[in-house]
């Protein structure tokens, strides 16, 4: 979370730009056309900051230090091969679902659980064809 905030009109001037996703007084997320487009300036040699302010995003309101670890972010995961997203992260949302949303995330977690189970039961086979057979005409066969 920063500490810094946005004013309302520093947010509304924000929320205008079309590289913004959204913005609050807390945060600023950009689109993904906006992070590859980036990626792609910086590659070339550009500053962080010149591509900001070449989009109409004033370095000055979003802050030198928010650019700096946002931009980094985004080459890192570049660079790994994660790809980008504007997708929101954290924990999944539980308050203030709608019916069939609990529903259709009801039906996905059964699913996973049913594909566990039926891989679980493959390894169990596995583990029984691959062992031993310990039979009692075999003991004392001598």
């Amino acid at each position: 979370m920063a500490k810094i905030r946005f004013t309302d009109e520093q947010v509304s001037l924000l929320r205008s730009n079309p590289c913004v996703k959204s913005a609050t007084a807390k945060y600023v997320s950009f689109t993904k056309e906006f992070m590859e487009e980036f990626i792609a300036l910086h590659s070339e040699g550009q500053t962080r900051y010149e591509i900001f302010e070449s989009h109409g995003l004033p370095v000055e309101v979003i802050g030198k230090k928010r650019i700096k670890r946002t931009t980094a972010n985004w080459i890192a995961k570049s660079n790994s091969g994660i790809g980008l997203s504007d997708e929101k992260g954290g924990r999944p949302r539980t308050k203030g679902l709608t019916q069939e949303e609990i529903i259709a995330r009801q039906q996905a977690k059964i699913e996973m659980l049913q594909q566990e189970n039926d891989f679980l039961r493959q390894i169990r086979g596995l583990e029984r064809r691959h062992q031993p057979s310990k039979s009692p005409s075999r003991k004392g066969s001598r």
